[in-house]
C-alpha cells in the first residue's frame, strides 16, 4: 500500500527517513528518479540515510510504476520519494492507488530563486512545475504542503493562488 508520495529535492534525509518513515509506519522508501537510479555512489548515500528497519529501493521512474502496480506492492506499506512536479505527475498518472502528493524542500537547490515563485519558506516553482502540479489536481489528488507531520498541513492549490 502507498502512504504517500513526497516532493523534496533532497530525496532521502533526517526528515523522511525518520520522521515521515516513523509516522507513516512504512517498511520501504522507494526513490523514483531517473538520473539518480543510474548512479552508484548516490545510491549509496542516500542508502546509508534510511533506518536499519525500513528498505530502500532507487528505481527510475519507469521501473517505479511497474513495481508500484504490482500487486505485491499492496503488502507493503511504502513510501515513495521523488524531487520534482513532473515525477510526481507521472506516478499519479500511471499508479491508482496514490492517496496524496506531500510537498517540501523543492525550488531550493538550483539557488536561481530569481526565476521562481516563493510559495512558502521551502517551497519555490517555476511556471513549468506549476503547470505539472495543475495537472496533478486534474487527478483530484490532495497536494499537501507540510514540513513534518507536526506542522500544519495546507493545500497547494491555495497556496499557489
Amino acid at each position: 500500500m502507498i502512504t504517500m508520495v513526497r516532493i523534496d529535492e533532497r530525496l532521502i534525509h533526517g526528515q523522511v527517513a525518520f520522521v515521515w518513515t516513523k509516522y507513516l509506519d512504512v517498511n520501504r522508501i522507494i526513490v523514483a528518479n531517473d538520473s539518480v537510479a543510474k548512479n552508484d555512489i548516490q545510491k549509496m548515500s542516500l542508502k546509508m540515510a534510511v533506518p536499519d528497519t525500513t528498505k530502500c529501493s532507487i528505481l527510475t521512474i519507469d521501473e517505479a510504476i511497474s513495481v508500484l502496480n504490482d500487486p505485491r506492492a499492496k503488502s507493503l506499506r511504502i513510501l515513495i520519494v521523488v524531487n520534482n512536479p513532473r515525477d510526481a505527475r507521472k506516478i499519479v498518472e500511471k499508479v491508482k492507488d496514490v492517496p496524496y502528493v506531500n510537498i517540501s524542500n523543492y525550488g531550493l537547490l538550483s539557488r536561481d530563486l530569481s526565476s521562481k515563485k516563493k510559495v512558502t519558506d521551502t517551497i519555490y516553482v517555476t511556471d513549468e512545475d506549476i503547470e505539472e502540479f495543475d495537472k496533478i489536481f486534474k487527478y483530484e489528488k490532495r497536494v499537501e504542503y507540510q514540513v513534518v507531520p507536526t506542522s500544519p498541513i495546507k493545500s497547494l492549490d491555495g497556496l499557489l493562488k
